[in-house]
């Protein structure tokens, strides 16, 4: 029977298996570093400029040339016209023209500003009946007797809420509304893998399996109970790194700061910092890295007490928009209290990859991260070896389960979150997870998908 990864690689070498690719990583980082540095070295400066010819140059080149741009910085000396001055009438006569010009532009503010209220009003048509139409919104309202202004109460204006077929409404409803469920609503369902899927699962009764996968290019999507409120296991670390880069992002935690390891903060199961001396200190970085890349749950309570805890983290996922991400106990967690949902982690990726949730170098580290995972035996075994993922696994012996973002080498990319509920460690939903995983990949890059045969690939 297949096992798992985690059980048949010893913590040592997982960990020198990490070592190795994280010196790779370091090797590309710094060579990016140093692209950058060059590229800054040999451009021009803003404030250098060539010194400017002589006179005498000029005329015996016979050349007029543009005087050099000033540094801004520099004081602006007065510049002198060769035109000759007029003589200025400093008399009633020139405060009368202004005052005039003075009036003449207010009375064009106040027309057009009289115009616009008029237009924009948002006291309905009294002589309207049901929700007020595009042409009807735009029409001028007439003007009510003075009597029957001050008899009624004063019109408040109106809420988007309660206005929903107004154009208005409708533009605030898209602007405010996740770009993941805006995705969804307007795009496809793939029914015919669903279909398979199904089937699939019905087959094997005991696995509950519950997923979401999105391509946000075509709208293409695959929801099976995507909403459900599933054990996290692993794979609630994934925000855990996207809080803590923002916090990089806002000052409050410098990469190279040092985090100390505290006995109640030492967990058993995956990992090797538990085998190190307490009082022992690792880098903020370092310890985001062992986090993810070989799931050290010393590592994830250390940076969970340095964003605050729990409760703070709660409160953050929150304000994401994520409606069953929470964390509830340390790690390892093994009755799976820690709890997440496909839907919460697709659109979580979705945000890292696309939306401005991090800035731009705190995303590539956090991708750069995820791409150092040392078990690759879900997610990766469905898909090309041209195709590049960043992605978390979890795994307890309840539920078993794959976060990722894949990029196609088509262009085009999607995220993926699986999680499977199961008998205690049955391996069965390992393989559930890859036929899933070959078989929306194949779909979204365009293949035709061999849904009859299924993966082979053990774990390793």
């Amino acid at each position: 029977m297949l096992q798992h990864s985690r059980q048949s690689l010893t913590s040592r070498q997982q960990r020198q298996l990490w070592q190795q690719r994280r010196r790779m990583h370091q090797t590309r980082r710094a060579m990016r570093k140093q692209l950058v540095q060059q590229t800054q070295h040999r451009a021009p400066s803003k404030h250098l400029r060539a010194p400017s010819p002589s006179p005498q140059t000029k005329k015996s080149q016979g050349i007029s040339r543009k005087p050099a741009q000033r540094n801004s910085s520099a004081p602006k000396s007065p510049i002198r016209s060769t035109r000759p001055r007029t003589k200025t009438h400093s008399s009633s006569w020139g405060w009368f023209v202004y005052l005039t010009r003075l009036a003449i532009v207010g009375s064009g503010v106040a027309a057009i500003a009289g115009t616009a209220l008029t237009v924009f009003d948002p006291t309905p048509n009294s002589s309207s009946s049901g929700s007020p139409s595009i042409s009807s919104a735009l029409a001028p309202i007439p003007l009510k007797s003075v009597s029957t202004i001050n008899s009624e109460p004063a019109v408040k204006p109106k809420n988007f809420d309660t206005q929903p077929d107004g154009p208005q409404s409708l533009f605030y409803r898209w602007s405010q509304e996740p770009r993941m469920k805006r995705l969804v609503r307007e795009g496809q369902e793939l029914s015919t893998i669903k279909g398979q899927i199904q089937q699939w699962s019905a087959a094997q009764s005991e696995l509950k399996p519950a997923m979401f996968f999105l391509n946000p290019s075509t709208g293409e999507y695959l929801d099976i109970n995507g909403a459900k409120s599933i054990s996290a296991a692993s794979t609630i670390k994934i925000p855990v790194l996207l809080a803590f880069f923002e916090e990089v992002d806002a000052g409050t935690i410098d990469l190279d700061e040092p985090l100390v390891m505290r006995q109640d903060l030492v967990a058993s199961e995956a990992g090797s910092m538990q085998y190190e001396p307490v009082g022992t200190t690792f880098s903020a970085l370092e310890t985001a890295e062992y986090m993810i890349a070989i799931s050290d749950n010393t590592a994830t309570n250390m940076l969970i007490d340095r964003l605050g805890g729990a409760k703070k983290l709660n409160q953050r996922f929150k304000s994401w928009g994520l409606k069953h991400t929470a964390i509830r106990n340390p790690l390892p967690d093994l009755e799976g209290t820690n709890t997440i949902s496909p839907q919460d982690m697709a659109a979580l990726m979705l945000k890292l990859k696309d939306d401005d949730l991090l800035s731009s170098t705190s995303r590539e580290q956090a991708l750069d991260i995820l791409r150092q995972t040392v078990t690759n035996t879900l997610l990766p075994q469905g898909i090309d070896k041209d195709a590049n993922i960043a992605h978390k696994t979890g795994d307890i012996g309840s539920v078993v389960g794959d976060i990722g973002l894949i990029d196609m080498p088509n262009g085009q990319h999607y995220v993926a979150a699986i999680l499977v509920q199961r008998p205690h460690n049955d391996p069965r939903a390992q393989e559930l997870i890859r036929k899933i995983s070959k078989l929306t990949y194949r779909t979204f890059r365009k293949q035709e998908p061999s849904i009859a045969t299924p993966a082979t690939t053990s774990d390793n």
